[in-house]
């Protein structure tokens, strides 16, 4: 059996009410050759259940499926899907995705027409079909300030706002819901750095591409619908993802910077967290949404360094 161009890299938690369909837009718009590699994160079987109904219904489409036991996080997940499968391109691929184009044709072609291009990404498009500006340059404590505050909002510096994702153009980094990238170049990086359990493994891996001479591409010519945050951000964790996030970009910080600038990220946090749980929970107590008391709860763990139950 010949080896396929692509292979579609997904790691899945809890993620029953969504694979299929990306599943489902993968068979029913990608032209060439691939497989499909599926690593389940989530503590029960439905994922697995969902996968398994569609790999019945499509005994033609070649399917790994993994499960860890445990969730492994993402980075490791990505780096176990990778190493299970055997196509010449990685598209890693978010469960709460759907091809909305051939848009794995459409990265390679970004790779073919730009050879210093080591990874690529498609426009991310959410429900209600408009574009979703999802290019970032590398962040440095500055745009950390910026974000924090909300000035970057009105500048720009660090999300790039004001760049209307309707143009192929280099970038700092593009998101890791959707990325294409030539099998040999994610290997000779090494991968993802599992020691980024969720979030900013993605950011990681771009640096270290630029930092080895290379160029991260933004392709709209490749489609992609994202139901963001719908794999992981639901009300029951979404104030562990809160604390999550911020100990992921600390880490990425102290790797890239140093301790010092570990340090200067930590002040930021807490300084961040302090304010918003206090908004946060004042808005709960006047609306009473489930969704303010969640995010309360994650930016007060933020601000006292003890992670939140799940």
């Amino acid at each position: 059996m010949s080896l396929p161009i692509f292979s579609f890299v997904i790691v899945t938690y809890n993620s029953a009410d969504t694979i299929e369909l990306c599943l489902t837009s993968i068979a029913a718009h990608t032209a060439q050759s691939y497989e499909v590699a599926v690593v389940d994160n989530s503590p029960t079987d439905e994922t697995l259940q969902a996968v398994r109904r569609f790999a019945a219904a499509h005994p033609e489409i070649r399917l790994h499926l993994f499960w860890p036991g445990e969730n492994v996080g993402f980075g490791r997940g990505c780096n176990l899907g990778a190493r299970q499968s055997s196509g010449k391109y990685l598209f890693f691929l978010n469960p709460d995705t759907q091809l909305m184009n051939d848009a794995a044709g459409s990265l390679v072609e970004c790779l073919n027409e730009h050879p210093g291009a080591l990874a690529a990404g498609p426009a991310i498009f959410d429900s209600e079909g408009t574009v979703t500006r999802t290019c970032r340059r590398l962040p440095k404590l500055g745009h950390v300030v910026l974000d924090a505050t909300g000035l970057d909002r009105w500048c720009g510096a660090y999300k790039m706002t004001r760049f209307a994702h309707d143009r192929a153009r280099q970038v700092g980094q593009v998101i890791g819901a959707a990325m294409v990238m030539r099998r040999r170049d994610y290997e000779r990086l090494g991968g993802m750095d599992e020691q980024f359990f969720i979030y900013f493994e993605e950011v990681d891996l771009c640096k270290r591409i630029q930092q080895a001479g290379g160029e991260i591409w933004f392709w709209p010519e490749a489609q992609v619908q994202h139901l963001a945050g719908h794999s992981c951000e639901t009300d029951s964790v979404r104030a562990r993802m809160i604390f999550v996030l911020r100990e992921s970009r600390k880490k990425y910080f102290t790797k890239h910077y140093g301790d010092f600038a570990g340090l200067a990220l930590e002040a930021v946090n807490r300084m961040e967290a302090i304010q918003k749980s206090s908004v946060l929970t004042m808005l709960w107590m006047v609306r009473r949404k489930r969704a303010h008391r969640e995010k309360a709860q994650g930016f007060w763990a933020v601000a006292t360094g003890v992670a939140p139950r799940v």
